[in-house]
């Protein structure tokens, strides 16, 4: 009778894994990805309006934010070919 206590107990202490925090975590990601494309178009906004005063100016990029950019580009591509998948998979 006491191994049929202890049993449950066991196997309590294997490792489980987690249900939904794997989709949480990619909801949060996406939602970083889109906030950061949302802010970096403002920026590009308020840039362009300055513009006219660096125009003879030389324009200094890092590689970081080099690789930044070709980070969202290849986000934005593979969000647009989800998108693509969707609508065509779509039953309605």
């Amino acid at each position: 009778m006491k191994e049929e206590v202890v049993r449950p107990r066991a196997q309590d202490r294997e490792e489980r894994k987690p249900k939904y925090i794997h989709n949480l975590m990619k909801k949060a990601e996406q939602r970083k990805w889109e906030q950061e494309i949302v802010y970096e178009r403002k920026l590009v906004k308020e840039r362009s309006k300055e513009d006219h005063l660096y125009a003879d100016k030389d324009k200094f990029v890092t590689s970081a934010y080099k690789r930044k950019l070709a980070e969202q580009a290849k986000w934005m591509e593979e969000e647009r070919l989800r998108q693509l998948r969707e609508e065509k998979e779509d039953v309605s």
